[in-house]
């Protein structure tokens, strides 16, 4: 990968935007902005106007975009020549940018096989091509961001053996279980935890028992003050008897029949909902990796002691790894695109 690679990362996610001036393909980040506007924002802005087609809600798009491109080198100065432009996350979406089709299985890690278009539009004049990056999908299952995320983790040299085959984990709220195999992304599953955590513990039955309005939002992520897990532990046992179904209840009798404290009871409830999502992962040959950080690896990394035995194999991808791996993905997908135009 050419070292001298800038460009400027576009990671346009629901709820958050992201702006990243970037240089040696992704690995250094000059300047960087973060908002709040994300592409649900946006898209609701656009319903409340009456810009319900989709070249309306496009123009929408692109006048905050130039907006937040102008704050980015706001008092920088200019490039010496135009740099490209690239945007991953739901921009691609039916609520995004422009809606672009999936990209479909296997991708290889290189980025080539990503679905993506140049989009034509009055940006800023420093800016050269505008690359918007879509999603995979297979016939049951569809991911949008991630795909980015992993061609960024799958590049770092820590992972250069899990290449051939691996099983990728990226926590959070809808976690993806992402199969590599032979130096592509062959196939994943999403698992709707952080999302049920947050649902169940808010709305449910359940909401009597449990807190989770200081867990971060829709995640499963709980402290363990003390480092005390054994209620956290008694949960992903839990799920591995009795299910998800038929393990919910047990949050409530515990804290009717048992008086257990909320904060004792939530970790059980997040032991039973990250259990439930790892069940299917005792049956895994090779090699597993964990694509989260702080609280989040930590409970994956015990609730996997808990099923697969603490002397079997697994790691957390190093937590710059993580910090890098959007940016690093579209450095990766640019390098790509640009050496298959040489001639």
């Amino acid at each position: 990968m050419s070292d001298h690679l800038e460009f400027i990362s576009c990671d346009w996610g629901t709820s958050t935007f992201r702006l990243r001036w970037v240089f040696d393909a992704g690995r250094v980040v000059v300047r960087e902005i973060r908002e709040s506007s994300g592409v649900r924002a946006l898209y609701e802005q656009a319903q409340s106007t009456g810009a319900l087609a989709q070249a309306e809600r496009g123009a929408i798009f692109e006048a905050y975009l130039r907006q937040q491109l102008e704050k980015l080198v706001e008092g920088q100065g200019r490039f010496a020549e135009p740099v490209p432009l690239v945007v991953s996350g739901m921009a691609s979406s039916t609520v995004g940018w422009r809606e672009l089709p999936y990209a479909a299985l296997p991708f290889q890690l290189n980025g080539s096989g990503l679905s993506h278009a140049e989009i034509k539009w009055a940006g800023p004049d420093w800016i050269s091509n505008t690359h918007l990056i879509s999603g995979a999908a297979h016939s049951a299952d569809i991911m949008r961001g991630e795909e980015i995320e992993v061609v960024g983790i799958m590049a770092s040299e820590e992972m250069s053996a899990a290449r051939e085959a691996s099983l990728l984990v990226l926590p959070g709220t809808h976690s993806k279980h992402i199969h590599v195999r032979g130096g592509a992304v062959v196939d994943f599953q999403t698992y709707m935890t952080g999302e049920l955590f947050d649902v169940l513990g808010r709305h449910s039955l359940l909401r009597a028992s449990v807190q989770v309005d200081s867990t971060g939002g829709a995640s499963p992520s709980v402290e363990l003050p003390g480092g005390d897990r054994t209620a956290f532990e008694e949960g992903v046992r839990h799920a591995r008897q009795c299910g998800l179904a038929g393990g919910l209840f047990r949050v409530r009798t515990r804290s009717v029949l048992d008086r257990s404290a909320v904060g004792e009871n939530t970790r059980f409830f997040s032991g039973l909902v990250i259990g439930s999502e790892l069940i299917p992962l005792q049956s895994v040959t090779c090699p597993i990796f964990i694509a989260a950080t702080g609280a989040l690896a930590n409970l994956y990394s015990i609730a996997l002691g808990e099923l697969l035995g603490a002397d079997t194999g697994w790691q957390c991808v190093q937590p710059g790894t993580m910090a890098r791996a959007t940016i690093r993905g579209q450095g990766m997908f640019l390098k790509t695109w640009i050496d298959s135009r040489k001639p």
